[in-house]
Parts: structure tokens; C-alpha cells; sequence
């Protein structure tokens, strides 16, 4: 059966060109980004009479487009330009718009003629558009947070599947800064697969940006999701990174994220390496790479045989935003 991962990270394919100047009042963003994902597995099942040999890998490259209006104003002079949302308690409303490819190969062998097939060699291909709207109002007197998201996607899958999807998201959420630059969030979501399985979640999200010796700066993020499918198990994840500031332009981390669920095959970790530059005052450049160590059975079982499986996930993924 074919797997189902899903992922959704933001990145850059070229630099928007805009009027720039050193003003550091905002009141509008836009953000254009790409990403790729690059999943390989493979599963060895030894039986009595042979091997029965199964690989699969899954390519996936996004295409990012996003606009913010901060409808009271943005400020980066309160700290790091890439944390100015946090520090000014900024609100906002974004619309975004991401295109997704994804092609899936898988290939199946055997050797054993008490399971008599001949080779199977599978490659499919979809696309994936999809809108978001979000909304963020915060109160920068007594620092309580409203938020909520509206999601529409229209899948399309080619042959030999041929088939077509929509599905249709929402989130709401709140919360309160519990320090000067610190936030604790809750929001719940649920999505509406059109002839599928639909889904509602619910997230944590913690938030901070405190000092080191001299000029520098650090910023901890951490988040708890659980997703419940009607059909399967709970999926949960847990999400912790460190960022570091060495001065209002730069920022550096890593980011630490593990996924576990009857749906994931276990548990999932993944080692997250990001860093952005301010070039200009209102000119950001972001690029992230990732690393999954992915606990893969495969996608066969024959009972009491020997199995062998391995996986591998790669991502990537760049950025550009212009404030304005």
C-alpha cells in the first residue's frame, strides 16, 4: 500500500525585487519560497523459498507564495528582525498559496514460487494547490492572542490511480504573553477530506526570546500536535528548536522533531539545520536542511518471515521575504 507522509515546509526560488529602504516601521510582507523532500525505502522479506524484494521513493518539490498585511504596524526595533512579529505584538492577515508536485515510484520482486507474481514496477504522479487564509490579533496591552485559519486543497492524482480530491481545513486558537517575549498558545483544527478520512487536531505552541552575554540573543520554540484520524490511530508530535541571534540581521538553530503513530510506522526523528540573513533592512534570506531517521517495516508482511527494512528522508528548503 502506498505510503502517506505529509509535509509542509516553506523555501525559496527567487529574490523579489522591491523599493528598499532602512525604515523599520512595515505594514506589509511577502514571502516566495521552495522546498524538496526526497523519501527512500526498501524491504527484504526472507521466506522458506526465497526473497520477496519491495522499494519505494517518494519525490516532492513546493512552490511557496505568501502576503501579510500587519494591520497595526510591524516594528523590528525591539530585537531581531526575524522575531519583529513576537516583539512588537504584531497583528496580521496572510493569504498563501502553495503548489505541490509529488511523484511516487515503487518497485516489487520475488523469488519464491509459492508466491508467484511477476515483477511490478509502479510510478505515479500528483499535484496539489492549495489556499490559506489566517488571521492574528493581539492585544499589546494585555497581550491576549485570537487567532484562525481557513484551508482549501484540490488534489490531483494521475494514472493509473486517476483520481481527484478536495479537502477543506479550519483552526481557531488563543493564547496570552506571559512575559514581555514570551507566548503560550492552544488551537484546534479539523479537516474535511472530500471522500477520504477526515481529521481534527489539537497543538501547544511555546515561545521565547531572551539574552545572552553581549549583544547576543536566543530564542527557544516548542510544540506538541496531535492529529486523530477517524480512520487509524493518533499521530503525535513533539517539536523543540534554539535559535541563536548575534546581532538584529542574523539568525542560526537547529530544530529537533519527532513523529510517532500506528500511521508513521513508530517513530520518526528529525534533525533540522536553519539559518536566515537580513541583507538589506527589509530584505530576509532563509535556507534549511533536514534530516529524518525514519523507523520503516515496509509494505508487506508475511507472518513469521524475516524482514529487513530501511528508509531514508532528505529535505531542503529556501526563501526570500521582502518587507514593505
Amino acid at each position: 500500500m502506498m505510503p502517506r507522509i505529509a509535509f509542509a515546509y516553506s523555501l525559496t526560488a527567487s529574490l523579489l525585487v522591491a523599493p528598499l529602504g532602512m525604515a523599520e516601521e512595515y505594514d506589509f510582507e511577502v514571502e516566495i519560497g521552495y522546498s524538496s523532500v526526497d523519501f527512500e525505502s526498501s524491504q527484504t522479506i526472507t521466506t522458506d523459498g526465497g526473497v520477496i524484494f519491495n522499494s519505494s521513493e517518494i519525490d516532492t518539490d513546493e512552490l511557496r507564495l505568501s502576503g501579510t498585511w500587519f494591520f497595526k504596524g510591524l516594528s523590528d526595533e525591539k530585537g531581531p528582525r526575524s522575531r519583529a512579529a513576537l516583539t512588537d505584538r504584531a497583528s496580521s492577515a496572510r493569504l498563501g498559496y502553495s503548489q505541490t508536485d509529488r511523484t511516487f515510484a515503487s518497485f516489487l520482486s520475488n523469488t519464491d514460487p509459492a508466491f508467484p507474481f511477476p515483477p511490478i514496477d509502479t510510478r505515479i504522479e500528483s499535484d496539489d494547490d492549495a489556499f490559506a487564509v489566517d488571521i492574528r490579533y493581539i492585544n499589546r496591552n494585555s497581550g491576549w492572542i485570537g487567532s484562525a485559519g481557513l484551508l482549501t486543497s484540490d488534489a490531483t492524482v494521475g494514472a493509473p490511480v486517476s483520481s481527484s480530491f478536495d479537502a477543506t481545513g479550519w483552526r481557531l486558537g488563543f493564547g496570552k504573553y506571559v512575559s514581555q517575549n514570551t507566548t503560550l498558545e492552544l488551537a484546534i483544527s479539523g479537516v474535511d477530506v472530500d471522500g477520504g478520512s477526515d481529521t481534527s487536531g489539537i497543538g501547544v505552541t511555546f515561545e521565547h526570546l531572551g539574552d545572552l552575554t553581549g549583544h547576543w540573543q536566543y530564542a527557544v520554540d516548542l510544540a506538541y500536535n496531535r492529529i486523530n484520524p477517524d480512520a487509524g490511530s493518533d499521530v503525535d508530535t513533539w517539536r523543540a528548536a534554539l535559535a541563536l541571534y548575534p546581532n538584529k540581521d542574523i539568525e542560526f538553530g537547529l530544530a529537533l522533531e519527532d513523529v510517532s503513530g500506528d500511521l508513521v510506522s513508530g517513530n520518526n526523528l528529525g534533525v533540522e539545520g536553519f539559518a536566515s540573513w537580513f541583507v538589506r533592512p527589509n530584505v530576509r534570506l532563509a535556507a534549511r536542511y533536514r534530516v529524518d531517521d525514519v523507523d520503516y517495516q515496509g509494505n508487506a508482511v508475511i507472518g513469521g518471515a524475516p524482514t529487513a527494512g530501511d528508509a531514508d528522508q532528505d529535505s531542503f528548503g529556501v526563501s526570500a521575504t521582502v518587507r514593505f
